[in-house]
């Protein structure tokens, strides 16, 4: 009997070595998918993983690497089981095809299985653009988190169109579909251009080309009561510096008041 599992794919155009050292190699870890990683990436080794921001560490196995084509982490997830992570690398025309098949705890058919499957589909999305755009520089990011009530539809009306977005983010704008272009005029006047990376049923993300990066538009479970909303984003290279990064910091916290007035039907505030 097969093990319940999550399977999410992408293509860039960044070679298969480049995309294998993306996955493998902590500075290049530490730039895309968490904020900080230790250990060393061979066979047989272990890598921690540290989401600093919501205050959690994993650490991994490496019970299989084959570079530049297959790497195997495995963590225990206390009082749940082993939770495994295949990444697969495949020549694609002159770029590469990447695949993640998670199993174990919160795969399909099981509790948190929609949160692990849009958190690859965004995760995916932000290593695309740091391989093919962004790749070797250091990041700078924000990040908001409020807890907050939301159904999946409402939240994406918040997230995606004009008036839902007008209520606690912009002042002007929307968000298509992914590959879309995006425009769009924050609450406080700051611009954002770029590209939609990613469209899940409760989460997105796109490119932000004045802070040489990329937003994204957050939720999850804490807990089977608890939901949360979060606003997380990051620039490379300089293009965002720490005190710009404080002042979108704050903003977002204020974005966020906004959000949870207009999820909850009360009055917006100012």
């Amino acid at each position: 009997m097969n093990e319940p599992s999550i399977r999410r794919a992408t293509i860039t155009s960044a070679p298969p070595e480049r995309t294998f050292d993306a996955w493998t190699e902590p500075e290049h870890l530490s730039r895309w998918f968490c904020d900080k990683v230790t250990g060393w990436p061979g066979s047989g080794s272990k890598l921690q993983m540290t989401w600093e921001r919501f205050g959690f560490s994993v650490e991994y196995s490496l019970p299989e690497v084959q570079p530049p084509r297959k790497v195997v982490l495995k963590a225990a997830v206390p009082g749940m089981g082993t939770q495994t992570l295949t990444i697969s690398i495949r020549p694609y025309g002159v770029g590469s095809q990447v695949e993640v098949v998670e199993t174990g705890p919160g795969a399909e058919g099981q509790e948190g299985a929609g949160d692990a499957e849009s958190g690859w589909e965004m995760s995916l999305s932000i290593l695309k653009l740091y391989v093919e755009n962004y790749w070797g520089r250091d990041r700078t990011g924000f990040f908001a988190l409020l807890a907050a009530p939301y159904h999946n539809e409402q939240l994406m009306h918040h997230y995606q169109q004009a008036e839902g977005l007008s209520r606690w983010l912009t002042r002007e704008g929307s968000i298509g579909k992914v590959g879309d272009p995006v425009r769009l005029v924050l609450w406080e006047g700051d611009v954002l251009t770029g590209q939609v990376l990613a469209v899940t049923s409760h989460e997105l993300a796109v490119s932000w080309d004045e802070i040489g990066g990329y937003l994204e538009l957050k939720s999850f479970e804490v807990n089977p009561e608890r939901k949360a909303i979060c606003v997380r984003g990051s620039g490379y290279g300089g293009r965002l510096t720490r005190d710009r990064a404080e002042e979108l910091e704050k903003k977002m916290e204020a974005s966020l008041i906004r959000l949870f007035a207009a999820l909850a039907g009360q009055p917006i505030p100012e």
